[in-house]
């Protein structure tokens, strides 16, 4: 599981050779001139003269000859819509979708008793993702499935990072142990195992523009916040159900 490149950061995004100023491109004109972007990748914004380029759940825009590339969130002031934020949602739906299940630790009610599913990138040591996990049992209760993914903060090559790599190699059966185990800062046996996953997850953290832990992402690619207690997670879950 690799992430897709970021539209970050913009100097790595243009090519060396910039479109003809004041000429209007096609789409496939346009993606020839920007570094790792294809024609299906730019679409018409709401702005007229002005494309919308979106990989992964990055979301920008380029004048259509090609000259001005810029981000930024826009609203429709008529309804008070982030227009770019929710593209984002849209996209974020994609790539975490593309995760396979088998590759995050899963608390889960029973399959019947499932209402929500929510996406969280957490870090072992972090205060409020312990927090969080040591209510799991009341978020199941309330018939919310977690899905688990790893964002050690202090980055690769710490111990964050391999308590991580421990938590994953402990065997599929004992994940979910180890990881509360972890959580209430007992020992995590130290098992070798093929642990590249746990950069895939920060790498993936990373592209949907993961910055605190613990990030919660609803189904619908919404970013929920932090931390939240399990009563406001259902809240804010139900809410957004219903708009």
């Amino acid at each position: 599981m690799k992430p897709e490149w970021s539209l970050l950061p913009l100097s790595l995004f243009l090519a060396v050779s910039v479109a003809q100023e004041d000429a209007e491109l096609s789409k496939e004109e346009l993606a020839a001139t920007l570094f790792g972007v294809e024609a299906s990748d730019i679409a018409d914004s709401p702005l007229p003269g002005v494309y919308e380029v979106a990989v992964g759940p990055d979301v920008g825009y380029i004048t259509s000859d090609g000259r001005y590339l810029f981000q930024g969130d826009l609203y429709d002031l008529s309804t008070n819509e982030n227009v770019t934020e929710t593209r984002r949602e849209r996209r974020r739906v994609n790539v975490l979708a593309g995760v396979d299940v088998a590759d995050m630790i899963i608390f889960s009610p029973e399959p019947e008793d499932v209402k929500y599913t929510v996406t969280i990138f957490t870090d072992i040591d972090c205060g409020y993702c312990r927090q969080f996990h040591s209510e799991i049992a009341k978020v199941n209760e309330l018939g919310i499935e977690v899905r688990y993914l790893f964002y050690p903060r202090t980055g690769p090559d710490t111990d964050s990072w391999s308590k991580a790599e421990k938590v994953w190699c402990s065997g599929v059966d004992a994940r979910n142990g180890a990881l509360t185990l972890a959580k209430l800062g007992g020992p995590i046996p130290d098992q070798t195992c093929d642990n590249s996953l746990v950069n895939d997850h920060y790498e993936l953290g990373e592209l949907v523009g993961v910055r605190g832990t613990p990030s919660v992402f609803s189904a619908s690619g919404v970013r929920l916040g932090g931390y939240l207690p399990p009563d406001e997670l259902l809240q804010r879950l139900e809410q957004e159900s219903s708009e």
